[in-house]
C-alpha cells in the first residue's frame, strides 16, 4: 500500500472513529452497573433497561413522539410527492422561487423556523400543542420527500407511462400501476428518513409544544436536572431503532432490488 492510500485509509478510519466511538461508549455504559459513566466499568447489568421500562414519563413521551411522527410523515409524504410531480412534470412562472420556498425551512436554522411558526400560530391565536408540533414537522419533512421523489422521477423513463396510456389506461391507473411502483422506493426512503427526523427533532418542537413532552424533549429535561444512567439505555434503544430505519431505507432503494429501473 502506497503512502497516498495509507493516508486515505487513516483519514477515513479517524473520521469513522470520531463519529461512532461516542455511540459505542453510550451503548457500553447502558450496561454498566455504576451510576457514574466512567472507566473502568465495575460490572455489567440490565438494571437500567429495567428501570427504563418502569419510568412512565418516558413512555408517555415516546407515545407523544409517535403521535407526532406518524401523522407528520403521512401528510408530508402526500405533500412532498405532489410537489415533486408539480416541479418535475410542469413548467410555470415562479417555479424555481416556489421550490426554493418549500426547501427553505429545511435549509434555514431550526431556531428561525421555530420562531417563525410560533409567531404565525400566535397571529392565528392557535395554542401550542401536539397539533402545532405536527404542522412544524410537516414543514421540515416535506422537502425531504420532495427532493428524493424528484431525483427518482428524473431517472424514470416516461415512455412506459405513455405506453400505458396508449394501451387504454387512464392517467390514474397509469400512476398507480406504472409510475408509483417505480418511484415507491424513493417515497418509502423519504418516509423513513422523515420519521427519523421527526422523532429526533428538538429545536422546532421546543418552540411549538405546549404542556406535553416528546421523547427528545423529555430526555433533554432529564439531563438538565442531572444525568441518569437510564438515558444511556434510552439512547441505545433509539440507536437500534435508527439503525433499523437505515436498514429499511437501504432495502427500499431500487439499486438493492435487482438493478436500476428507469
Amino acid at each position: 500500500m502506497n503512502i497516498g492510500k495509507f493516508l486515505l485509509v487513516a483519514l477515513a478510519g479517524a473520521v469513522f472513529f470520531f463519529m461512532y466511538f461516542p455511540i459505542a461508549v453510550i451503548v457500553l455504559f447502558s450496561f454498566s452497573s455504576g451510576k457514574i459513566p466512567a472507566f473502568p466499568i465495575d460490572g455489567f447489568t440490565l438494571h437500567w433497561y429495567e428501570e427504563l421500562f418502569r419510568e412512565p414519563k418516558l413512555w408517555v413521551a415516546a407515545r407523544n413522539s409517535l403521535l407526532v411522527s406518524v401523522p407528520s410523515v403521512l401528510v408530508s409524504t402526500v405533500f412532498g410527492t405532489m410537489a415533486a410531480f408539480l416541479f418535475q412534470r410542469h413548467a410555470f412562472p415562479g417555479r424555481g422561487l416556489l421550490q426554493m420556498a418549500i426547501l427553505m425551512p429545511y435549509v434555514l436554522p431550526g431556531i428561525l423556523t421555530g420562531i417563525s411558526l410560533t409567531l404565525l400560530f400566535k397571529l392565528l391565536n392557535v395554542s401550542a400543542s401536539l397539533l402545532t408540533v405536527i404542522v412544524g414537522h410537516v414543514v421540515l419533512i416535506t422537502p425531504l420527500v420532495m427532493v428524493m421523489t424528484i431525483n427518482r422521477l428524473k431517472r424514470l423513463d416516461r415512455s412506459i407511462e405513455l405506453a400505458s396510456m396508449d394501451l387504454g389506461a387512464s392517467p390514474a391507473a397509469t400512476f398507480f400501476r406504472v409510475t408509483l411502483p417505480n418511484i415507491k422506493g424513493a417515497i418509502i426512503g423519504g418516509m423513513l428518513l422523515g420519521l427519523t427526523v421527526s422523532f429526533d427533532e428538538v429545536i422546532v418542537t421546543f418552540f411549538l409544544i405546549g404542556t406535553d413532552n416528546t421523547l427528545p424533549m423529555q430526555i433533554w429535561s432529564m439531563i438538565r436536572y442531572g444525568f441518569s444512567p437510564q438515558i444511556n439505555a434510552m439512547y441505545s434503544m433509539i440507536i437500534v431503532v435508527t439503525l433499523f430505519v437505515v436498514f429499511m431505507m437501504n432495502r427500499s432503494s431500487p439499486e438493492n432490488k435487482g438493478g436500476n429501473r428507469k
